[in-house]
C-alpha cells in the first residue's frame, strides 16, 4: 500500500533541507524585480526631509484661527516645490505653499486655495479670509520625518523585491541592489514529447513540451535565472552529461515526469552514481501526487522532480518549487509561501476527503469580499483551465467539499 505524506509535511522536508546559498550579486534596480534583497536598506535622512505643503493652498499657524467668525490673514509670500521661501516668515501669516513646498518653521496648517477668499487693500496687501471651521490645526502638513527616520530600517534583508521595493530603493537614491538571485535549469523527460515549433501535426500518441517552458517561465518571475533545456533523451550518458554540466552552475534542476523508482528511471539511478540521493513521495493532494526531491552531494544543486502532467506540474510548482527558491534566496519567513485569501464560494466547490484538493477557479472582488467562481473542469493535462484562472481554492485533507456562500482559502496562482 503507497503511503502518502501532506502538503504541509513537503513543506517540512523542504524547510528543513535548504538554506540560502551563500553567492551574492548587485543588479542594476531594473534587474532586480523579483530577487530576494540580500542586505538591509537604511533611511540616510529624514523623509520626508522637510516639513511640506500636502496640496496647493496657504501656509499659517493653526493657533491664529478664531473661535468665532472668519479668520483673517496677510499673504507674505509664496513658497513653490523645489524652490522654498527665502523670507523669514512671521507668525499670524499665511504663506502660498504648492504641493511639495517647504512649510516654514511656525506655520503648521495649509488651507486649499479653493477654501479661501482673497482680496487686497488699498496699500496692495493680499489677505485671505475663510471660516474658522473650515480647517483643523495640523491639516495638510507632511511633518519632516513622518514617513521615516534617517538611520531606520527601510528595507530588511529578505525582503523580496516587488515593482514598489524597486521605486522605494530609487526614492533612496539606490541605483543598484545586493541580492540573491537563484539559477534554476529546468528539463523534460518523455519519448511523446516534441519541442514546441515541431511541424505539425504530430503523429499519434506525441505532444508538445509545455513543462519546461511553463515551469521556467514561473521560476523567472519569481526573480530566478531560468535557462530551459527542453526534452531531455530519457538515457543514463545524456542525463550524466547534462548532470555534470549543470552541477556547477545553478542552484536548482528541475525535471516533470520520467523520475519515480521504476526500472526505467536512469535519473535516479544517474543521481546516485553522482553522489547524491532522491527520495520519492507521493503527496495526498490533487493534482499533483508524485513529487521527488534531493540534492547532488553534499553542495551541488537540490533536484526537485514535479509530476508529468502540465496542470498538475504548473500546481506542485506553485506549491514547492517557488517555496524551495524563496528559501534559497533567504527570503523572510512571511514571504516563503504562496499568498493565501479567504473567499466566497459562488457554487459548490468539489473535493475529497483524505487528500488535500487545489480546485483552480476564477477570484474577483464583489463590494467588501472576495468570492471565488471554481472552473467546470478538473482535468490535470488541461492546461486550458488553468491559462484562465487567477486562483485555486485549497481544500484540506478534512473537507470534502465547500458549500456555495461558504468561505475557502483560495491560493493566487
Amino acid at each position: 500500500m503507497t503511503d502518502f505524506i501532506s502538503v504541509e509535511k513537503v513543506y517540512g522536508i523542504l524547510d528543513a533541507a535548504i538554506t540560502p546559498i551563500s553567492r551574492k550579486e548587485r543588479l542594476p534596480l531594473r534587474d532586480a524585480l523579483g530577487c530576494v534583497l540580500a542586505e538591509s536598506l537604511y533611511a540616510t535622512n529624514d523623509v520626508p526631509a522637510f516639513n511640506n505643503s500636502a496640496m496647493d493652498g496657504f501656509a499659517f499657524p493653526g493657533s491664529s484661527l478664531p473661535v468665532h467668525g472668519l479668520a483673517r490673514l496677510p499673504v507674505e509670500g509664496v513658497s513653490y516645490a523645489g524652490v522654498p521661501y527665502c523670507g523669514e516668515y512671521s507668525p499670524r501669516t499665511a504663506l502660498r505653499v504648492m504641493t511639495g513646498a517647504a512649510v516654514p518653521e511656525g506655520a503648521d496648517t495649509v488651507i486649499p486655495f479653493e477654501h479661501v477668499r482673497e482680496t487686497t487693500d488699498d496699500a496692495g496687501q493680499t489677505w485671505i479670509e475663510f471660516p474658522h471651521d473650515e480647517v483643523k490645526p495640523g491639516a495638510n502638513l507632511r511633518l519632516k520625518g513622518e514617513e521615516m527616520k534617517a538611520g531606520s530600517i527601510v528595507m530588511p534583508a529578505g525582503l523580496v523585491l516587488t515593482a514598489e521595493w524597486i521605486g522605494m530603493a530609487a526614492s533612496l537614491g539606490h541605483a543598484e541592489l545586493l541580492v540573491r538571485r537563484i539559477r534554476v535549469a529546468v528539463f523534460s523527460t518523455g519519448d511523446e514529447l516534441a519541442a514546441p515549433g515541431t511541424p505539425g501535426p504530430l503523429g499519434t500518441g506525441r505532444i508538445y513540451n509545455a513543462n519546461s517552458p511553463l515551469i521556467a517561465a514561473l521560476a523567472q518571475s519569481w526573480g530566478a535565472q531560468a535557462e530551459d533545456l527542453g526534452i531531455l533523451p530519457d538515457n543514463p550518458e545524456a542525463i550524466r552529461s547534462a548532470f555534470l554540466d549543470l552541477g556547477s552552475r545553478v542552484d536548482f534542476i528541475v525535471t516533470s515526469g520520467g523520475v519515480g523508482e521504476g526500472e526505467h528511471d536512469y535519473t535516479s539511478k544517474v543521481f546516485a552514481e553522482l553522489g547524491g540521493e532522491l527520495s520519492h513521495h507521493h503527496i495526498s493532494q490533487r493534482p499533483g501526487k508524485p513529487f521527488s526531491f534531493g540534492r547532488l552531494g553534499e553542495a551541488g544543486p537540490w533536484f526537485i522532480a514535479l509530476p508529468g502532467n502540465p496542470v498538475a506540474a504548473a500546481v506542485s510548482a506553485k506549491l514547492y518549487l517557488h517555496r524551495a527558491v524563496r528559501l534559497a534566496a533567504g527570503a523572510l519567513s512571511d514571504e516563503i509561501g504562496g499568498k493565501v485569501l479567504p473567499a466566497r464560494a459562488l457554487s459548490r466547490v468539489k473535493g475529497r476527503t483524505g487528500r488535500t484538493d487545489i480546485v483552480r477557479g476564477h477570484l474577483e472582488p464583489q463590494g467588501e469580499v472576495l468570492t471565488f467562481a471554481p472552473a467546470g473542469s478538473q482535468g490535470s493535462a488541461m492546461l486550458s483551465t488553468l491559462a484562465g484562472m487567477n486562483a485555486a481554492a485549497v481544500l484540506p485533507e478534512d473537507r470534502a467539499s465547500a458549500e456555495a456562500g461558504s468561505f475557502v482559502e483560495c491560493l493566487l496562482l
